[in-house]
């Protein structure tokens, strides 16, 4: 039941951003939108594949995995504006597909490839910090809350921080344990598409009025 929540609001991502698509142009988020699109066809996809084609789901969810890195990688490296922080996703980005090659030579008999997944769970964990204190530090910033991206990036890190630890042990899980613990991913699921539809429902962020230059201690 809560998986199909959790689908029902990966649906809903791609439609606000749609809703709202004049607020979101300009903003950089259409990578994100790529990636809800994605996810939603991944899923329907998945479940054909798991149908009819078992053997093959380690390649499925690794190439999931790969793609899923893929679209956020692209984010957070657009999203950093500091040349010297820009090299932080390119080094984790040769990094990960370094690790996602070893895992598709050496394929294991199951269907998830905890290995990758948890890899990109610590690279996104590490990207995210990074921006936020990039963002929060920024003499340009006066409400990072205000923004998109904050939002998007707060999503980011909450989902792969709160299921790091599953996906390190996920291909170890018995199909029973499996439906007993992946309840954990579904709620982050369900809270990170919550707040991808917040950020695209968000009007644009004024960056003259969000900029601490304008900051007027008196206002308050």
């Amino acid at each position: 039941m809560l998986s199909k929540v959790s689908f029902i609001f990966e649906i809903l991502s791609v439609v606000f951003f749609l809703c709202f698509l004049k607020r979101n142009k300009s903003e950089g988020l259409w990578v994100i939108f790529l990636y809800c699109v994605y996810s939603v066809i991944a899923e329907l996809v998945g479940v054909t594949i798991a149908r009819m084609y078992a053997k093959d789901l380690f390649y499925f969810w690794a190439c999931y995995t790969i793609a899923e890195y893929t679209f956020f990688a692209y984010f957070f490296y657009t999203s950093f504006k500091n040349k010297n922080t820009r090299f932080i996703p390119i080094v984790g980005t040769l990094i990960f597909y370094g690790i996602v090659s070893f895992t598709f030579y050496n394929r294991n008999t199951q269907a998830f490839d905890s290995l990758s997944a948890s890899m990109e769970a610590i690279l996104m964990i590490i990207y995210s910090i990074v921006f936020l204190y990039s963002q929060i530090t920024s003499p340009e910033i006066m409400y990072v809350f205000n923004t998109k991206k904050f939002w998007v990036v707060v999503a980011t890190f909450l989902y792969f921080s709160s299921t790091l630890f599953l996906f390190l042990y996920a291909a170890g899980f018995t199909s029973q344990e499996h439906k007993s613990y992946w309840i954990i991913n579904d709620v982050f699921e369900i809270l990170k598409n919550t707040l991808f539809c917040i950020s695209f429902a968000m009007k644009k962020s004024d960056a003259g009025k969000n900029s601490i230059n304008t900051y007027n201690p008196d206002f308050l």
